[in-house]
């Protein structure tokens, strides 16, 4: 069994690195077993995360009528104070602090954390506001689910390159309670539906320097129902339903070093991860998704030919005893390709010599790709295999293979979903299918129908809440209730608006902090039901922050303010620390339009260009929010020593504050990191910023 593609993107605010690989797994044969049909499909697609980076695609380019489900991959798990994964056989062999939408936090070990900070809650989008807590990508899902009540959202964890402290997490009680109280606390914090646990793998089969433990069989199930007793207890609380689901690997070994049927019985579902079966990691030209077992590949000599195919591993879940309505069928949105392959049996099961060339990366194409160029185009032949049910491309020109899966290979996975009565199906993932051909495909045979998941023929609102009333209020807070709304079917939820705010709840009840002291802000609150239907307004409610503590006088100036270093591209100052009536909260130091929020009294000030003078200032502030008057100091970076900037170059392990040029513009480095194609630095101001 192979594994995801995935991309990561990380760094402070964070970096990108290409994942794909190979586990290989022993053999099972297949034999048929009719489960019983289930009653609703679903259709599940990934959104990664840095489909926002050089891809530009966006949250809001996903047609959520489509799909009742959205797994947003990927956060990690936070250890000894960092997360990713330093192993050096990995793609991106990088730690960072672990992080919140706000900066660097404390998690005890087995903390859920974003993977990416910038883009999962930072970044701003359209409309997004300066003061909206939660921006980026997560935000941009929230929005999607306000405009699709129906579609549900799950926060995928781990993957092929952060998991590697599954084990470690898994191996001890304590670690299993924080991780299932972390899950519960990024569900609510950031909207979410549910948790997918992406291990990869327990036992055996992932990066070579992840924990592992012979126990880690026992020990996942173990994990699962701690998070699945967590969300329990949460959603009685929160009145609603988290859902708990997991990432399988389709190959014998999974089944093998997993107790599935333990598994199943905790799970709402599993997603099976049937592709990746064959790609350029091999010499041999195969099918990346293969739906059946071809006797011509094992004669060709494809490696376990026999196990590695949908069919098979979807009949390895069953005989593991996986209820068939709990499966969900993985189908990939790409192909693979491989280079320089023998033109018998038009390129398949042939040997070559290389990787082929990509959409993003060597070796796999984008389904809307292989649509614009490939596909009985510019020499590239379609052909079609009618044992494996898949079809492949093959130029005897440049003797390029391409396996991948389109409309009548889908046809036929959906068929087999069907007549096997399993859940649905699973996609990786948006981005590789801008066209929307296979995701119509999907939601035509699936029957996920034009008005989206949860939406059919109502279209009677929800009455406008009524008796809205402030039931108590601070400086920055103001906790309001009403009385519920009613609705022909149901009412799922309730929007605070304030200015051009919105807070979503699900109760009667709702308490809006970050607040401006002494300031008056208008509240209504409207109600929304299963189909979508927004009741109107309630009558607005008035209500004045209280004043902040009755503190007005402001911190001392910071004193002794000095320079105690400098390089061509920082400066680094001190001071000596303010008093204050109450208390100094921080410090803000400021050069040019540029400010930098310190809590210490010292900073270094990096990005700075050669040989130039700068004139910081630096203030006091206190909890109330007075400010003390500045204390300023010129300082001169040193020269660069006569070297000229290097262009930017890909390949290139670049370090903090490096310099490159690029289109004529002078840039410096962020976050270290190894470049690559793509990453240049126009493109990702997550890692550069212009000087």
């Amino acid at each position: 069994m192979a594994l995801h593609k995935q991309w990561f993107s990380k760094s402070s605010i964070l970096l990108l690195a290409v994942v794909t690989t190979l586990s290989v797994f022993s053999s099972l044969a297949y034999g048929g077993q009719k489960a019983e049909a289930a009653s609703d499909y679903k259709i599940i697609g990934y959104y990664p995360s840095w489909g926002a980076y050089g891809r530009n695609y966006n949250v809001s380019d996903i047609d959520a009528s489509k799909v009742t489900h959205i797994n947003y991959a990927f956060a990690d798990i936070c250890w000894n104070g960092i997360h990713g994964n330093p192993d050096p056989t990995g793609p991106n062999p990088v730690t960072w602090s672990c992080q919140d939408e706000v900066g660097t936090i404390n998690a005890p070990n087995g903390t859920i954390v974003l993977g990416d900070p910038w883009i999962d809650a930072q970044k701003s989008f359209p409309g997004d506001t300066w003061d909206k807590p939660i921006k980026g990508n997560i935000g941009q899902l929230i929005k999607l689910k306000q405009e699709n009540p129906g579609l549900k959202t799950i926060i995928s964890v781990g993957g092929w390159s952060w998991s590697n402290r599954f084990s470690d997490v898994a191996a001890n009680a304590q670690t299993r309670e924080t991780f299932a109280n972390s899950a519960v606390d990024f569900l609510r914090k950031y909207q979410f539906d549910g948790v997918d646990l992406d291990w990869e793998y327990p036992v055996s089969g992932g990066l070579s320097g992840n924990s592992v433990r012979p126990e880690d069989k026992q020990n996942y199930t173990l994990l699962l129902q701690k998070v699945r007793e967590k969300l329990n207890a949460a959603g009685a609380q929160d009145g609603k339903t988290y859902l708990l689901t997991i990432a399988s690997g389709a190959g014998p070994s999974f089944a093998q070093n997993t107790d599935l049927a333990g598994i199943a019985s905790v799970v709402d579902w599993i997603n099976i991860m049937t592709y990746d079966f064959n790609g350029g990691w091999q010499t041999i030209s195969a099918h990346n998704a293969p739906l059946y077992y071809d006797p011509a590949a094992a004669a060709a000599g494809v490696p376990d030919a026999a196990t590695f195919n949908a069919a098979a591993g979807v009949q390895g879940h069953l005989n593991a005893g996986v209820p068939a309505s709990k499966i969900v069928l993985g189908m990939p949105f790409y192909g693979r390709g491989w280079a320089n392959c023998g033109s018998g049996s038009n390129g398949q099961y042939q040997s070559c010599s290389g990787v082929s060339n990509g959409t993003w990366e060597s070796g796999i194409f984008d389904f809307s790709d292989l649509e614009a160029k490939y596909i009985n185009k510019n020499g590239y032949t379609r052909h079609w295999n009618d044992t494996a049910k898949v079809p492949y491309l093959y130029n005897p020109s440049n003797r390029t293979y391409i396996s991948y899966d389109d409309v009548e290979s889908f046809g036929h996975k959906t068929a087999f979903i069907k007549s096997n009565g399993l859940g649905g199906a699973m996609f990786w993932e948006f981005s590789g299918d801008r066209n929307k051909t296979l995701l119509n495909k999907l939601a035509n045979d699936l029957s996920i129908g034009a008005g989206g998941p949860g939406n059919g023929s109502d279209t009677t609102p929800p009455t406008a809440p009524a008796n809205l009333q402030a039931t108590g209020k601070t400086s920055s807070s103001v906790t309001l209730s009403w009385s519920a709304s009613t609705d022909n079917v149901g009412v799922t939820a309730y929007t605070v608006s304030y200015g051009s705010n919105e807070l979503n709840v699900s109760g009667t009840n709702a308490t809006i902090s970050g607040l401006a002291p002494n300031t008056t802000y208008t509240f209504t609150v409207k109600a929304r039901d299963a189909a979508g239907n927004v009741s109107a307004p309630s009558s607005p409610l008035s209500v004045t922050t209280d004043p902040a503590s009755g503190d007005t006088t402001p911190p001392t100036a910071p004193a002794n303010l000095q320079v105690t270093g400098t390089t061509a591209n920082s400066v680094t100052l001190s001071w000596s620390a303010s008093t204050d009536n109450v208390g100094v909260t921080g410090y803000t130091v400021s050069y040019g339009s540029n400010e930098l929020n310190v809590s210490d009294t010292s900073a270094t000030i990096s990005g700075l260009a050669p040989n130039t003078a700068y004139t910081f200032t630096v203030k006091a502030r206190d909890a109330a929010g007075n400010v003390s008057d500045g204390v300023a100091v010129t300082a001169t970076t040193d020269a660069d020593g006569g070297n000229a900037i290097a262009p930017w170059a890909p390949n290139v392990n670049y370090k903090a504050n490096d310099q490159v040029t690029y289109e004529g513009k002078t840039y410096y480095c962020i976050q270290s990191h190894t470049s690559l194609p793509g990453w240049e630095p126009a493109n990702v101001p997550a890692l550069w910023g212009l000087l």
